[in-house]
Order: structure tokens, then C-alpha cells, then sequence
């Protein structure tokens, strides 16, 4: 895709940088405050981000800002299936220190050898936060030994930017 006109990839390299700021050739980009303009992309794709994102929702709302409408935020997260709320396991606190709430959970992370920690498993509730947004989102689960998708947590979201 990257041949593609108007592509741009990014990545959090940490608060030490502002959204936009290009370090060593890779454009650093916060979710919770995105440096494009309104309307500016038909298809914007993310994985394994959400669920470690202090503000899940303060980014989704970003995320619906810099689409045109009509476009689509495809993305990947850590789901239960047979809940109803989110699962919040770490916050920031007012003073802007991490709390944990459970246990704390970290996913491997190749820009950082500490790992990246976990804030949120997502949920039903998290369908209907998209919804109030103004995203149209479907869930497509996926399953296919053939491809070396296994397991039963295989989803993808395509949330369309209705207006």
C-alpha cells in the first residue's frame, strides 16, 4: 500500500515528541491527537493499538475527525465475546501516573523492550461507543487453518464514518 497516493504510515515513539514530528525516518503520531486535518483519509487501518491506549475512545474520536465520510477506520482488538462492558485494567490518574486496576497485562512491544501495557479489553460496549460516534461498525470473525488463522478471538472491525 505504501505505493499508493496519499498513504502514510506511523507510530508512537513516545511523549517526548509532537504528532507529526518524523524521528529517523518513521512519522510519530499520537492517536489521542492526531496532527492531520479534518476529513483527510478514506481508509485509515490500525492493529493490536486500541487496547493500549490510556483514552480508547478519545482516539476513536480522532479517528472518526480525520476521515472523510464515507470512510473507514479497519481495526484489530482484544475482545470478549461474551461480555457486555469494556474491561478498563489500567488508567492515568489526574497527576498523570498509571494505576492499575487489575493486574497488569503487557503485549510485546519491537520499539520498546519494557513491552506495551494493556489499559482496556474490548467488549460489546465497545459497538455501541463506536455507534454514538457515528460509526457503522461491523465485527467479521475470522477463522481459517488454511491461512494459519486459528483460535476463536480472530476479529476484525470495519467502523464506517456514516456523516
Amino acid at each position: 500500500m505504501k505505493d499508493k497516493p496519499g498513504y502514510c504510515s506511523s507510530e508512537y515513539l513516545g511523549p517526548e515528541y509532537y504528532p507529526g514530528q518524523v524521528v529517523d525516518g518513521v512519522r510519530h503520531e499520537d492517536a489521542h491527537q492526531l496532527s492531520f486535518d479534518d476529513c483527510s483519509f478514506d481508509l485509515v487501518i490500525s492493529s493490536d493499538v486500541w487496547e493500549h491506549l490510556p483514552d480508547p475512545y478519545t482516539a476513536h474520536r480522532e479517528i472518526f475527525r480525520v476521515l472523510k465520510p464515507g470512510g473507514r477506520h479497519i481495526f484489530t482488538i482484544p475482545f470478549y465475546q461474551a461480555s457486555i462492558l469494556d474491561e478498563t485494567r489500567s488508567v492515568v490518574n489526574k497527576a498523570g501516573e498509571i494505576e492499575y486496576l487489575l493486574d497488569p497485562i503487557y503485549h510485546v512491544d519491537p520499539i520498546s523492550d519494557e513491552g506495551s501495557l494493556v489499559y482496556s479489553i474490548f467488549s460489546i460496549e465497545t459497538l455501541v461507543k463506536l455507534k454514538h460516534l457515528g460509526f457503522h461498525t461491523t465485527l467479521h470473525k475470522l477463522y481459517s487453518p488454511v491461512r494459519g488463522i486459528l483460535g476463536n478471538n480472530g476479529l476484525v472491525l470495519d467502523a464506517l464514518k456514516l456523516y
